[in-house]
């Protein structure tokens, strides 16, 4: 059997001596490095601005701008009315949990107000919030990584020699400076990065007070200022245990690692037990108490606490509908394969089908794990094992896996067992090949910084060059929507801006105009034109269609209108604050409910069709969509014929005070009835209670 390979005192002391005095400079270039990865170019890689960047970027510009929540800025988000169907939503300034976009964490909300405060509301500033705390991550990797692998005198301390207690945690703080996964989501407007940030400072925070307090005898100081000393360390940790609730929903499963490691620990090593019951127990205690304020939140309002789980759990192209547990058991074999060899294919992502690690990584990865499995049972290396089981379960626990977003958590730990592969790979060739000859363990530091150089490179080269220049990724990340609105931001805030036809998601144009205000959608190819506010100018986006009606209603209702930019996947038209509105036939001043009134109204018969243009004006804003009428009342004073809509494709919720809207409602005249025989009534009511809007007006042929 052969002895365990061993480093003369003044070998290892000289190395460790050369490691001390190097890691300061090695950790600050790290750290540059990982700020160049995240900070280069942030504004246009990824180009564009997503619709959840850009949904988070509208929560935090509205706190900014002192806005009351729940805020829900896109018509999709019905769940709301299930959400509150029993107890009516509570207006906030402050919100412990914003309900939009299925609902999401607030902490990261928070951060990117005071970046939009700093920076101004662009994509720098949404960016730039999990770029910073991305970087940090590397620096909090590095602690953790040096105090869970450091520490020495303690049954709970694996038997490391020196130079890893700084090789390990420096090659792990450079791996996950240049881990591509860790790279996009620092890039990438999302709440992640700064879980892992909290994620790893935390097991720091732990361990650390493991470390203080279980000191040998002959170096601990007194007993009373070690327990003073471990329990501020505990607090700290259970402090950030609970604050990772307020950033991510994956931190659910964060406390898991503890719940299970404490009693194996304790298990395992007696003394610690004796030691550390109550340092345990007050870590527990500050959690729950930080975390108290978001956990009353989900017991007033428990919907919110499952609806974004269910909604990601068991849902995509690898779920097996009624089986989770099945999903789950394949979902671990994709992780797996994920990992180290086929990679997540959704671009928005990830470079399809690139694995978490590169070759290079994965091999150092295994070889670490490899190398300290033997010691499974030590509570450290169970510790680490546990950690990335942990965090790989929310992406195992979701339908898409493997989906590199919830993979975040377990970025640090898998860098750790790179560093711990990188440390065996240096011990393996500074000792048992002759052509390394005694004091030459530089040697093979060397080697192992050329492979970290062409990893970094290989990394450089897959994320600025292959992704960034992927045919797809600028429509994935929503730059054509982003362009549209910054032209259209152009026109200034007088500028009103309409869009047709609908869509499901405007989250980037709204951010692009500076709130949800000023941007109405419309479907233009159901009939109603919206005529702005007279004295105002409009700005039209119109997205081309075939036939191009819309365009063509705004061409026949603006004659001085004129076409202006046009750009990738839309058109402009632009009516001057001074073009002259439409005006109807026949004018009125009715009012319905003094919600709304009627301008005027034409009608013109082809044949045995009746069409009525009916040009309305709202006065306030509306919380309803009311239905509106025309019946075509016969000599017996009942409806001859009639018809009953919404004005075609915009709901008078949407209706700004002082918007005019025209719409044509076109009747077919019953046989033998002609438009002398009938009087034509218009109006408005609620379908829902079917209750009226005020009077009904009777309009003159």
């Amino acid at each position: 059997m052969r002895a365990r390979p061993s480093f003369t005192p003044e070998h290892d002391a000289g190395n460790t001596h050369y490691l001390r005095r190097a890691a300061a400079v090695l950790l600050l270039l790290i750290l540059m490095m990982a700020a160049f990865f995240r900070f280069w170019r942030l504004e246009q890689m990824p180009p564009g601005l997503y619709h959840d960047e850009a949904y988070n970027g509208l929560d935090a510009l509205s706190l900014v701008q002192g806005k009351t929540f729940p805020q829900f800025y896109e018509g999709w988000e019905l769940y709301q009315y299930d959400a509150h169907a029993n107890r009516p939503a509570t207006k906030t300034r402050w919100p412990l949990f914003f309900e939009g976009n299925y609902g999401r964490e607030p902490a990261h909300i928070y951060l990117m107000a005071l970046s939009i405060k700093l920076f101004g509301a662009a994509p720098f500033a949404i960016r730039a919030v999990p770029a910073f705390f991305g970087v940090l991550a590397v620096f909090a990797t590095f602690l953790a990584a040096k105090t869970l692998l450091g520490a020495r005198g303690s049954q709970s301390a694996p038997p490391f020699h020196a130079p890893a207690t700084m090789l390990a945690p420096l090659v792990a703080a450079f791996t996950l400076a240049i881990l591509f996964p860790a790279i996009h989501f620092s890039r990438f407007g999302l709440r992640m990065m700064v879980f892992v940030f909290v994620e790893t400072l935390t097991i720091y925070c732990f361990w650390q007070g493991i470390n203080s307090g279980g000191r040998a005898v002959n170096d601990a100081p007194p007993p009373a200022r070690r327990l003073t000393t471990s329990t501020l360390w505990f607090s700290l940790a259970g402090f950030l245990l609970g604050l990772g609730l307020y950033i991510y929903a994956a931190a659910r499963l964060f406390p898991l690692l503890f719940v299970i490691f404490v009693p194996f620990w304790f298990w395992r090593d007696r003394g610690a037990g004796r030691r550390h019951w109550l340092d345990v127990g007050l870590m527990a205690g500050t959690a729950v108490l930080t975390a108290l304020p978001l956990l009353l939140y989900f017991w007033r309002t428990p919907y919110f606490f499952v609806f974004r789980l269910a909604y990601v759990s068991n849902k995509g192209k690898g779920a097996i509908e009624g089986k989770p547990w099945l999903t789950w058991l394949y979902n671990a074999g994709r992780v797996l394969r994920g990992l180290f060899w086929q990679g997540e294919t959704h671009l928005r992502h990830n470079l399809p089908g690139r694995p978490y690690l590169d070759p290079l990584q994965s091999i150092a990865c295994l070889a670490g794990a490899g190398a300290v499995s033997k010691r499974l049972l030590q509570p450290r290396i169970f510790f680490l094992f546990l950690w990335l089981l942990v965090m790989l379960l929310p992406t195992v626990f979701s339908g898409d896996a493997p989906h590199f977003g919830r993979m975040s958590g377990a970025a640090p730990v898998v860098a750790i067992f790179v560093g711990l592969g990188a440390d065996w790979f240096v011990k393996v060739i500074s000792t048992q090949y002759s052509v390394f000859s005694k004091g030459k363990l530089m040697t093979g530091y060397w080697l192992l910084i050329t492979v970290l150089f062409i990893s970094a490179l290989w990394t450089g080269y897959d994320y600025f060059v292959r992704y960034a220049h992927h045919p797809q990724i600028a429509a994935d990340f929503y730059l054509p929507e982003w362009q549209m609105g910054q032209y259209a931001a152009s026109f200034g805030a007088d500028t009103a801006v309409y869009l047709t036809p609908t869509q499901a998601e405007l989250a980037t144009l709204y951010f692009a105009l500076g709130g949800s205000t000023r941007l109405h959608n419309y479907a233009g190819e159901e009939g109603a034109v919206p005529l702005g506010i007279p004295g105002r100018a409009a700005l039209y986006l119109v997205r081309p269609a075939m036939p191009p009606i819309s365009l063509t209603r705004l061409q026949t209702a603006f004659p001085t209108g004129a076409l202006g930019k046009s750009g990738d996947g839309y058109l402009s038209f632009f009516v001057p604050a001074n073009a002259p509105r439409p005006l109807p036939e026949h004018q009125s001043t009715h009012s319905f409910g003094d919600q709304l009134r009627l301008v005027g109204w034409t009608v013109k018969v082809e044949g045995e069709v009746t069409a009525v243009t009916l040009t309305w004006e709202a006065l306030k804003e509306m919380d309803r969509a009311y239905t509106a009428y025309v019946h075509l009342i016969g000599p017996d004073g009942t409806p001859a014929a009639q018809l009953d809509r919404q004005p075609g494709g915009y709901p008078t919720s949407d209706w700004q005070p002082g918007e005019r809207v025209m719409d044509t409602y076109t009747i077919p005249l019953p046989p033998g009835i002609t438009i002398e025989d009938v009087t034509i009534q218009t109006g408005f009511y609620y379908l829902p209670t079917l209750e009226a809007l005020g009077e009904p007006a009777r309009l003159t042929k």
